[in-house]
């Protein structure tokens, strides 16, 4: 914790950060505390991914026959099972963002040298959950909306078709909105972290997160690519164990599929209920450490003064701010 008791850098003045440090120090608070993995697994199961198949022509068009003449004469049932599937993916999220909640604000207060344990992350998450459920609906409406604002010429241009300045519009749409995108991911990160670690309000947090990255911009884009060669290391090294289980599993399901129908069924569930829970536990374990990495590092470059809290937030009660660094 030397870096606690470091002087804080004079005003203009930016902290070189430690990028490796950050890394290694949060693998270590992850070790330490393995009670943050639940927290981990609960995000995970808020954004687990999808598995894309890619059959055949043929297999595609009897397929989607199939379920036509499927869901016609059996729409109660497909209506029901799509209405369940679509709660369940409601639950999932609200969980994740309790998890997430509860995640930074544990993180936190292991680095501040208090001791916790799930109950007491159970307890910020839950505190803070419709906080972040707000700040999602927020950035979730103003991203609808600047698609569809950039979509619009695009699928005008398309309707009489002058398909050149279409594709024209179209890349300069993508060129204006990679930007924003970058823009409102990081704002939203940190206003994540302004509302857990610091109590703000859901504007009072949106702007002083947008002040932080106008400040911070070079550490924030030098972080999120350095987040980017992580996802792209741990995708590397979990592509190859998944093809080695899968080339495992398959010849053993051939051989059941030959023996017996209901055996090949019973171990086909088995195989994916299988493949779901390892894919959670490594998503979760993932999951809980890159979090961590982003909680070290919005602490090394979240330095708000009180003045500036008691700008942006004038209403609320006045505090330190959590994520500032500690002086000696």
């Amino acid at each position: 914790m030397s870096q606690n008791n470091q002087a804080p850098p004079a005003r203009g003045e930016q902290k070189n950060i430690d990028y490796l440090g950050l890394f290694k120090r949060a693998a270590r608070i992850v070790w330490q505390n393995r009670f943050l993995f639940w927290f981990g697994l609960l995000m995970a199961l808020g954004s687990p991914g999808g598995m894309n198949f890619s059959p055949s022509g043929n297999d595609l068009g009897s397929n989607q026959e199939a379920a036509k003449n499927f869901f016609a004469s059996h729409w109660v049932l497909a209506a029901t099972l799509a209405t369940l599937a679509f709660a369940v993916v409601i639950i999932f999220f609200l969980l994740s963002l309790l998890g997430k909640a509860g995640l930074i604000g544990a993180v936190n207060k292991i680095v501040l040298g208090k001791k916790m344990n799930f109950r007491s992350g159970w307890k910020i998450g839950k505190r803070y959950f419709l906080k972040l459920l707000r700040l999602f609906l927020l950035f979730f409406l103003a991203i609808l909306i600047i698609i569809l604002v950039l979509a619009i010429p695009v699928v005008y241009l398309l309707t009489i078709h002058s398909w050149i300045a279409a594709l024209l519009v179209g890349l300069l749409a993508v060129a204006i909105l990679i930007p924003i995108a970058l823009i409102l991911f990081f704002t939203n990160t940190y206003a994540t972290f302004y509302i857990v670690l610091s109590d703000l309000k859901v504007m009072s947090a949106v702007e002083t997160a947008y002040g932080l990255l106008t400040r911070r911009l070079g550490p924030s884009l030098i972080f999120g690519l350095l987040l980017l060669a992580l996802n792209i290391i741990f995708a590397l090294a979990v592509l190859p164990i998944a093809a080695l289980v899968l080339l495992i599993l398959i010849p053993a399901g051939t051989l059941f599929f030959f023996l017996s129908k209901i055996a090949f069924g019973i171990y086909l569930a088995l195989a994916i209920l299988l493949f779901i829970a390892a894919a959670l536990f490594v998503g979760s374990i993932f999951t809980t450490y890159k979090t961590t990495v982003w909680v070290l590092f919005f602490r090394e470059i979240a330095e708000v003064k009180k003045e500036e809290f008691e700008k942006v937030a004038e209403e609320e009660t006045e505090k330190q701010i959590a994520a500032a660094p500690e002086k000696a």
